[in-house]
This record gives C-alpha cells, structure tokens and sequence, in this order.
C-alpha cells in the first residue's frame, strides 16, 4: 500500500475511522436519542420558568399522577441549577479563603455562621428581594426557590475545597512552580482535580440533601405571599394538606426514580473518572474517596501529562537529569521516582543509574 492509498482512505472517511467504524451503532443512536430528549425537556422547563406569575393562579398544582413528570422535570431543574451556582460559589469563595489569609479570616467565620441559617430564614428575604427583581414573572419565584436550595448546598462544597486546597502535597506545588504554570494552569492542572474527589462526594451529599427542602422552597409563604411553584415539594405540600397517602407514596417515588437517574447517569461516570486519577500515596484514602487498588497514578493524569517538559528540554537534560532534580527540588523529591511519576519528563533508567554515581 503506497502513500496515495492511505491518504485517499483517509480523505473518504472522517478521523480515519474507515466506513464501519464512520456509521452510528445502536449505542450512538440510543445516546444520541437521549441527549436530544434532554436538552427538549430543559427548552421546555426553561420556557415555562419564564411564564407570567399569574399562570400559577389557573392552572395551580393539581394531584393529577398525569402532570408528576413535569412536576419531577421542573424540581430536577431547580436542583441542577442550584448545584452550579453552588460550584461556581465554591471555586471562587473557597480559593480566595484558601489563598488570602486576610479573606480567610472573614470567609470562613461567615461561612460558619451561614450554614446554621435556617433554609426558612433566607426565605424571609430572598422571596421579596427576587419576586421584585422579576415582576410579574415566575422568575423571581423561581430564583428565590434555587436560592434556598443553594443555601442547603453550597456550603458544605466550599469547606471540603477549602480544606483541600490547604492540604496540597509540598512536591505537587513545587513541580507547578518549577514548570512556571501560571495562576489559571495551576487551577485546573493540580488544584482542581487534586481536590475533585473530595468535592464529588460532597456534591453528591449536598444534592441529596437539598431534597430536604424542596417542599420549603416550592411552597413559598411569607407574609402575605403565597406561591406554589409546579414541582415535586409543591405536590407534596398539597397531598399533606388533603392527606392524600396515595399521592405522598407516588411523590416519593418519582424522587426515588430522579435521584437513581441521576446518580448512575451523571455521578456514576464522574466517580469512577477521578477514582481512575486520584492521587494515590499523598492523598489518605478514606471510606468518601475510594481508589480503584490496581490505580498506580501519584498525580491526576491530565497534570501529569500536561506538566512534562518539551522535548527540546527532554534532550538536553536527559544526560544530567539526576542533577538537574537535585538542584531544583534537592532532598525533598527524589529524581528517581519524580521520573517515575512523569513529572520531569526524563528516562527513569538513566537517571537512576546517574544518581547511583558517586
């Protein structure tokens, strides 16, 4: 086969993939099935979010088992939203506590403070500052709902990342000061996935603890405001209210149903990505952050990778790299095993029996 051939074979088919592998299989059609029907149902919960408030007043919340899929649709919506905000509170709150002592002094006592509130006291607010922000829409009901369940969630994600940034191992932060990442590498290259397990499991306890308070955020009343949002507390608040058993039974297990969706969906895969790369011998391994026990990784896989030195660099220092770690790291990092690890991008044999010299 000459040169033509092949490049005639990859001109016809994309990626080099060759035409069996080109066509979609059954797996693609079924994943691509379900990606299309989830981004339709947040089209349609995002659309009906933005619907006038005084909808709510014809067409109020009904036990009809009809109407509990977009009940559970629209919750699940609420939930997720809540959940990224509280990420987005969580990498930036908890790296400025982490990183400014002085902010560390008030982030964290307020954090303190902030997670004995009651979800019901921030309501008390919240409620009247949203619904004027966003009159006359459901808007500013729904923000005051994805607050309170923010305030059930961000919390707990903020300390655990805090607490992470704080323990990264002395030789992880002087390889990303070696290799000069910058403020932004360093983030997402060591800081990031060094404290991704325990920020995973964390994220999976807040959400799970954010269905505490859906019936608190869904049926709003305070004052003399009374608002029940469509969703999954707001069926639960009025099956209380008639005790209706039956529909508090099917309300628990369209949760049960959402919650295991979501669990082997989206939180499966992610645990079992960062037990694949997280950092085994400098990370203690605990009951909340298992480590698959054939994983033979030191640092996350992405900053291994992308931290190795080019290959100009590669050349030139692979003759002395035992004295090149020696004078960079000294005794706190053994050329040896940091060659190992793939963190200086050297041959590990050479530069074992280069330190093995006298």
């Amino acid at each position: 086969m000459d040169i033509r051939s092949v490049t005639a074979a990859v001109r016809t088919w994309p990626l080099s993939l060759g035409q069996k592998g080109a066509l979609p299989n059954f797996y693609d059609l079924v994943l691509f099935a379900f990606i299309a029907a989830a981004f339709t149902a947040l089209a349609h919960g995002a659309r009906e979010m933005e619907a006038p408030l005084a909808s709510l007043d014809l067409a109020p919340v009904t036990l009809d088992p009809v109407k509990l899929p977009e009940y559970a649709l629209r919750t699940t919506l609420r939930m997720f939203a809540a959940i990224l905000a509280s990420l987005a509170f969580t990498f930036v709150v908890a790296t400025l506590a982490a990183k400014s002592r002085k902010a560390e002094l008030v982030i964290i006592p307020a954090l303190d403070i902030l997670q004995s509130v009651p979800v019901l006291g921030f309501l008390t607010f919240t409620v009247v500052f949203f619904m004027g922000l966003f009159p006359g829409s459901q808007l500013g009901a729904e923000c005051a709902a994805i607050f309170a369940v923010f305030t059930a969630q961000a919390w707990n994600m903020a300390f655990s990342f805090y607490q992470s940034l704080r323990t990264i191992p002395r030789d992880l932060d002087e390889v990303s000061r070696h290799f000069r990442l910058s403020p932004w590498l360093r983030f997402w290259r060591l800081e990031v996935p060094f404290a991704a397990p325990g920020l995973i499991w964390n994220t999976m306890m807040s959400m799970s603890g954010g269905w505490f308070f859906v019936v608190a955020s869904e049926a709003i009343t305070v004052g003399a405001t009374s608002v029940k949002l469509p969703g999954i507390g707001s069926w639960l608040a009025v099956a209380i209210d008639r005790k209706d058993i039956a529909a508090v039974a099917m309300a628990v297990a369209a949760m049960a149903v959402v919650i295991l969706a979501y669990d082997q969906l989206l939180f499966r895969p992610i645990v079992g990505g960062t037990a694949a790369s997280e950092i085994v011998g400098l990370r203690p391994r605990t009951a909340h952050s298992p480590v698959a026990p054939h994983v033979d990784a030191d640092i996350p896989s992405r900053f291994r990778a992308r931290s190795a030195a080019p290959s100009r660099v590669r050349r030139r220092t692979s003759a002395s790299g035992a004295r090149l770690a020696r004078q960079s790291f000294g005794h706190r990092l053994d050329p040896a095993r940091a060659c190992r690890r793939g963190l200086l991008g050297l041959d590990s044999r050479r530069v074992s029996a280069h330190h093995a010299r006298p």
